[in-house]
């Protein structure tokens, strides 16, 4: 298996509303770094001609929902794109992917505020700000958590968890800290001395999460190996009606 990364550093493929850098080189991924002949290859094996083949052959799978699709890996495929947030596509191998998702090392910010968290029933609070309030169209199409949502979230929390530590997380953490305000059980972890892959490992140490309508804090829930985790998530996860992504909530997880 080999990852395409091109998304991150190819000005041809990079998301121009939400561009990115790749950082996930310290986590025990198993694939290999594609080069760029090789995803050209992938996508492109037989140039012009290569759609129809495509559809006939099924070479490249392209899946931009997030939903489930039962088909999909009953096929034999060259290059497969798309979020697949279903853990439905991985179930059977689950003790694998949280093994993808460790260290090769940690650094002595991530032990440190890792040790906090682990002293206490901490609960991780994701905020997902960024393009899903900056550009209309993806604000049109995503939406954005309410601050009513985080607080009938952690009032629910309280209810079942013995005083629990609220610790947030956020691309914006600064918004966050002005809307929410300072409180004892509140802690505020995003910061510039950590790499976005330890915010998501710090979120996975909690005892339980909140999420945001987000795929990096929905993998920081998934990750928590906690059998006892509550994870609140919100009940509409885009703003289109009938939801599309039925799937993308794993059993067991609270919908508000």
């Amino acid at each position: 298996m080999k990852l395409d990364i091109t998304g991150y550093d190819d000005p041809r493929y990079v998301n121009a509303n939400t561009p990115r850098q790749y950082k996930m080189f310290p986590l025990n991924l198993s694939g290999n770094i594609a080069t760029i002949n090789e995803v050209e290859k992938a996508r492109n094996p037989l140039g012009v001609i290569s759609k129809l083949l495509r559809a006939l052959n099924q070479r490249v799978l392209k899946k931009h929902n997030l939903d489930y699709n039962p088909n999909f890996l009953k096929k034999s495929h060259n290059y497969i794109e798309g979020y697949f947030q279903s853990e439905k596509n991985f179930l059977n191998i689950k003790d694998k992917v949280l093994k993808e998702f460790t260290f090769k090392n940690e650094s002595k910010i991530f032990l440190l505020e890792k040790s906090k968290i682990d002293k206490v029933n901490s609960v991780s609070v994701h905020i997902r700000r960024g393009d899903y309030v900056s550009d209309p169209k993806i604000n049109s199409t995503h939406g954005v958590c309410s601050k009513e949502y985080y607080e009938q979230a952690m009032s629910l929390m309280r209810s079942k968890v013995d005083s629990p530590i609220f610790y947030f997380f956020s691309d914006d953490i600064e918004w966050v800290k002005k809307e929410f305000g300072e409180h004892a059980d509140f802690k505020y972890v995003s910061s510039p001395s950590l790499e976005e892959y330890e915010e998501l490992m710090l979120m996975s140490s909690c005892a339980h999460n909140i999420i945001a309508n987000s795929s990096f804090s929905w993998w920081g829930a998934y990750l928590n190996k906690n059998p006892n985790k509550i994870v609140i998530a919100p009940k509409k996860w885009v703003n289109i009606a009938p939801d599309p992504h039925p799937n993308i909530i794993p059993e067991g997880w609270v919908r508000i």
